[in-house]
């Protein structure tokens, strides 16, 4: 089990932690959503790799998930960008008791980001997307991690790669869910 609260294991579906409304409900026009709100604020933080977000996080997780998980990220749509947020998040839960495979998955070649309006099919995640060869996940228990989740598409296709890969269970989990309203 990945998850301490065992109602959160085994679902198939993505664990969310949160809402998160974005800065702007038109960024062309400059219009700020007027939701937007302070976990929203702190996911942005944490977008950006500040350390107070990153042990807010932190904090928050450590005592929810299982140790001895092995814990892995979806990667940036940057290909470029090895060192996110989420990443240094998901290495300081690692190294508290649990196994250390956050960059298994690495992005091979950049995508467009879908705030920006990329289009984020499945598809577009698995041929943009590989795995470290030396590393090994057969048989693990994985918490796949992402920051902000919109359409799902990248932790599914993620998901995917790591169950072919062999992990034994795959639990996926989201700081924040996009909600526009």
């Amino acid at each position: 089990m990945v998850f301490r609260n065992s109602e959160l294991n085994g679902t198939g579906e993505i664990v969310v932690y949160s809402n998160y409304h974005p800065y702007w409900n038109n960024r062309e026009t400059r219009e700020r959503n007027p939701r937007f709100d302070v976990f929203s604020g702190k996911l942005l933080d944490l977008k950006e790799g500040k350390p107070s977000a990153i042990e807010y996080f932190f904090d928050i997780l450590d005592k929810e998930i299982n140790p001895g998980v092995t814990i892995c990220v979806v990667p940036s749509s940057d290909a470029d960008n090895t060192d996110s947020g989420i990443a240094k998040l998901a290495l300081a839960l690692a190294n508290s008791n649990r196994k250390d495979m956050v960059y298994y998955l690495q992005r091979k070649k950049s995508i467009p980001k879908l705030a920006h309006g990329g289009y984020r099919g499945k598809e577009v995640h698995y041929q943009s997307i590989e795995t470290v060869k030396d590393m090994d996940i057969t048989g693990d228990i994985v918490l796949l991690m992402d920051d902000i989740t919109t359409s799902g598409n990248s932790l599914y296709a993620c998901k995917n790669i790591l169950i072919e890969s062999g992990a034994d269970t795959v639990e996926m989990f989201a700081l924040g869910k996009t909600v526009r309203d």
